[in-house]
């Protein structure tokens, strides 16, 4: 239940910030058309670009600590062994967990100061904005108390693993696919043309005949 709500959740982040690039790029790219052809233009383009760009980095943020796929020096990590290395993560982790206690408490407070500020345009609150540094520190927490969990049980397994090692291994499954479904294909073939001149035997006998 637990690896399935977090699936969700993820596939959740996923499409919010797909969403925001969307409406990102149809509000940008809308105003430039808007502007040069028609001297007009999207009054809340620019307001909600800014507002949907800070809400992408920090569900992006949290969406890659989730994955771990977060660029970072990995040279102490190749140079000790399992454990230190797993005691490397849950004192990274401990420090990440402060920052997350001071984004929600700063994020709180900034969201309280500027609940009764409006945008101009938008007409809405700049608790929209700030809000998002609450959001970013509480969920935050989840990927970072599950690595911690992994490494307490002795579990590394891509904990620490650099990213161009885990792209090398994505294209090395995706050219394993690509090789079976080319041989599966390649071995159609050969039943289909092996098939072939028998049925062509077969018509010409019976037009002989």
């Amino acid at each position: 239940m637990i690896e399935r709500a977090a699936r969700l959740i993820v596939r959740g982040f996923e499409i919010l910030i797909v969403a925001c690039l969307a409406i990102m790029g149809i509000l940008v790219f809308g105003n430039v058309v808007l502007r040069y052809a028609f001297n007009s233009g999207i009054a809340i383009s620019e307001e909600l670009s800014r507002l949907l760009f800070v809400w992408l980095i920090f569900l992006g943020a949290v969406l890659a600590s989730a994955r771990r796929i977060h660029i970072g020096f990995d040279t102490l990590q190749r140079a000790i062994g399992p454990r230190a290395r797993r005691a490397l993560v849950v004192f990274t982790g401990g420090l990440i967990l402060a920052g997350c206690v001071i984004f929600i408490i700063g994020g709180w407070r900034q969201t309280l100061i500027n609940m009764g500020n409006t945008y101009p345009v938008l007409g809405i609150s700049y608790a929209w904005l700030y809000g998002t540094a609450l959001v970013f520190g509480v969920t935050l927490i989840f990927p970072v108390c599950n690595n911690i969990y992994r490494a307490l049980r002795g579990i590394d397994d891509g904990l620490t693993e650099d990213l161009a090692d885990r792209i090398e291994g994505l294209a090395d499954r995706i050219d394993e696919k690509t090789g079976r479904e080319a041989a599966g294909a390649q071995e159609a073939a050969a039943d289909d043309s092996g098939r072939q001149p028998g049925r062509e035997t077969d018509v010409t006998k019976g037009d002989r005949s």
